[in-house]
């Protein structure tokens, strides 16, 4: 996992923490790295309790795929909620549980969505040709159940001329009363389990990734655009998990490892 780089002592909003390393998707393009540990539920717990000292209180339970870990997250998010945190999950849609829309400890949903072309978001996507169905249709019970999503898009050479069809699908389904709370815009990084072995397929020029990001900030969507140009580094993010055992914090980790950081550009 790429170390965040972020300033000592600069306040995060938003904590994510990572369950463990698998998923139920191998994806060419993934990012994510074996290094992190899979937490007990236990080891989840005391990282809540150590988040939540630290003053933040809108957690984020990822993973890899926090609905694959072993344990039981909506029981995680409902002690989550039980202490006073707005709990979002970050998914990739496959397995989340029935009435996952109902589900009252989570308040908000991360989805991807990497084109409107199911072709493209199927060739990255990588679930039995169907994923894009699938969240689209993920999408569809939240709307209709009034739950809050933020959609994230990895944007690489593949996928980053669909960004202006996406924009005007997430208008219409916020027209729809659909709650869209934020879209992300995440570039693409060549590492991880999937990411190196592609860098040549996916990669897109800074120069590129900001223009397309442009285009689509410029069409005056209802909703917040991010522009993510390292999803690890954040200046409102911190990430927690744990390694040989111990809980490590993203700032806290990469001040120890590189004790002069530059300062974050992401927005």
């Amino acid at each position: 996992m790429n170390k965040p780089d972020l300033v000592p002592g600069q306040t995060r909003m938003i904590a994510v923490l990572f369950l463990h390393p698998g998923c139920n998707m191998r994806c060419d393009f993934c990012v994510t790295d074996d290094c992190v540990d899979a937490l007990s539920f236990d080891d989840a717990l005391a990282a809540k309790d150590a988040i939540w000292a630290r003053g933040i209180r809108n957690l984020v339970l990822g993973g890899g795929e926090p609905f694959a870990w072993k344990h039981d997250v909506v029981a995680l998010a409902a002690k989550a909620k039980e202490a006073g945190f707005f709990v979002q999950v970050g998914t990739n849609g496959i397995a989340m549980p029935d009435n996952f829309e109902h589900i009252a400890a989570i308040d908000r949903y991360v989805l991807p969505l990497e084109s409107m072309d199911e072709r493209v978001h199927n060739a990255m996507r990588l679930y039995e040709n169907r994923h894009h169905a699938l969240i689209l249709d993920r999408l569809a019970w939240l709307k209709r159940a009034g739950k809050s999503v933020t959609v994230s898009t990895l944007v690489t050479a593949e996928n980053a001329r669909a960004l202006p069809d996406i924009a005007r699908f997430l208008e219409e389904h916020r027209n729809g009363n659909g709650l869209v709370h934020a879209w992300h815009l995440y570039k693409f990084i060549p590492g991880g389990r999937g990411g190196a072995a592609n860098a040549k397929r996916f990669a897109i020029s800074d120069d590129d990734y900001r223009r397309v990001c442009g285009e689509v900030r410029r069409m005056g969507l209802g909703f917040t655009i991010y522009r993510r140009p390292d999803m690890y580094h954040s200046r409102s993010v911190d990430f927690f998990w744990y390694r040989d055992g111990v809980l490590q914090v993203g700032s806290e980790t990469w001040v120890r490892e590189a004790p002069n950081p530059t300062p974050s550009h992401g927005t």
